[in-house]
């Protein structure tokens, strides 16, 4: 049976957001091609009719994590008061709601390490969707120059998602939620307050 382009697009829309959720939560060497294929109910068999390899697939639902965290952040930045931007996303990630969803949040603090591994053709195309993430984000945090804002940047946001890791290790909610509340305070006074 033949299928139009519309339904393999979405088809192939459905398979990039069941794995980008999958490859948070679980890691992408841990969600096989079956298990995504079958949450979205389609056989494992039809997985090549939409990529290559399951580096493909891997690359594209980063690639899908990336910008759905972006569109994530600019909604905030812009729902803030005027000059909160940068606190209100701070706020956001280091909140209780997204240490509590791997699956939805963060692709850096969910996949740093496990990104960090791959082969380096996976990572060059990979760089790509993070630099795309950082130019949505960037024009919120404070500098005078491009390469000021860089480098707040990269500070700013490796270190949240280093506390976000961490946090999602405490099993304690309790420890949890006071590691992120000092987390947000510190980086609030460092980076967002005037």
């Amino acid at each position: 049976m033949r299928y139009s382009r519309e339904h393999k697009a979405q088809n192939h829309k459905n398979i990039l957001s069941v794995a980008a959720r999958s490859f948070r939560e679980h890691g992408g060497d841990s969600s096989g091609i079956g298990m995504v294929m079958k949450q979205v109910g389609l056989t494992k068999g039809g997985f090549y009719r939409h990529f290559e390899s399951k580096e493909d697939l891997f690359v594209e639902a980063v690639a899908r994590a990336f910008d759905e965290m972006g569109s994530g952040m600019l909604e905030v930045a812009k729902s803030a008061p005027e000059g909160q931007a940068l606190r209100a996303i701070i706020e956001h990630y280091l909140s209780p709601r997204h240490a509590n969803s791997p699956g939805m949040g963060c692709v850096i603090s969910a996949l740093g390490p496990e990104l960090a591994r791959k082969p380096l053709s996976v990572r060059r195309r990979i760089e790509v969707s993070r630099e795309a993430y950082r130019e949505r984000v960037l024009p919120f945090v404070p500098g005078k120059t491009r390469e000021d804002k860089l480098a707040k940047f990269r500070l700013l946001f490796a270190s949240m998602a280093g506390v976000l890791t961490a946090a999602r290790m405490t099993l304690s909610p309790l420890k949890r939620e006071q590691m992120l509340m000092e987390a947000r305070s510190f980086f609030i006074k460092c980076f967002a307050e005037g």
